[in-house]
This record gives structure tokens, C-alpha cells and sequence, in this order.
């Protein structure tokens, strides 16, 4: 498989002022180092899909990216798993014996004893 660098460059911010006066910041870099068979490959691909090679590594990049966060970010759960832990949740929480004992001696502070 080719060796590939991906470097980010540190965001350079320009100050442009919106109507409400606020300062946005402006794009970023991305610089990628690519074999020449993969760069041929997805210029052909950018080719195809009609758009320019950086509308096209973009957009790919930023679905992929997407993709993984929510893959990461979803609990998927059989319909077993689902109703055992909707039935945890009905079910009155058992109160800790530290927890307990902390509220007993909290009262006792407050009542002054």
C-alpha cells in the first residue's frame, strides 16, 4: 500500500468583519503527500464526477469524516439489549451505603449535632 503524509498547517486567521462586527476566521491549509498512481486516481475520479480536485477531495473528506463520528457516536443495541436496558432505567435506583452514610452525616451537620 503507498505511504501517505497528511500535514495540517496551523489555521491563519483573517480578520474580516462581518455586519454585526464580529471577526470570522478564514480557511485553512491542507497539505497531503500522494503517490503519483493514487493522485492519477483521484484526479480521474474528480474528472468523472465533474468537480476540481480539491471540491472533490473535500467533499469526500468531509462525508468520510462524518461517517466515522457518528459511527462512533451510535449505540446500536438488539431489540434484547434495548428492552434490558430500558427496564434498568424503570427500575429505582439502590442507594449506595457510602452515599447513605454521607447524607446521615450531612443531616447530622445541618441539624447541629
Amino acid at each position: 500500500m503507498p505511504t501517505r503524509t497528511i500535514k495540517t498547517a496551523k489555521p491563519r486567521k483573517r480578520r474580516v468583519r462581518g455586519t454585526s462586527g464580529a471577526i470570522k476566521s478564514g480557511t485553512v491549509r491542507m497539505d497531503m503527500r500522494l503517490d503519483a498512481h493514487t493522485k492519477m486516481l483521484i484526479e480521474r475520479a474528480a474528472a468523472i464526477t465533474g468537480q476540481t480536485l480539491t471540491d472533490f477531495a473535500v467533499s469526500n473528506l468531509v462525508y468520510s469524516a462524518m461517517a466515522t463520528i457518528e459511527r462512533h457516536e451510535r449505540l446500536v443495541m438488539t431489540d434484547r439489549d434495548r428492552d434490558r436496558f430500558l427496564k434498568a432505567l424503570d427500575r429505582p435506583a439502590k442507594p449506595l451505603p457510602a452515599l447513605a452514610k454521607a447524607a446521615r452525616l450531612h443531616g447530622r451537620i445541618i441539624q447541629g449535632e
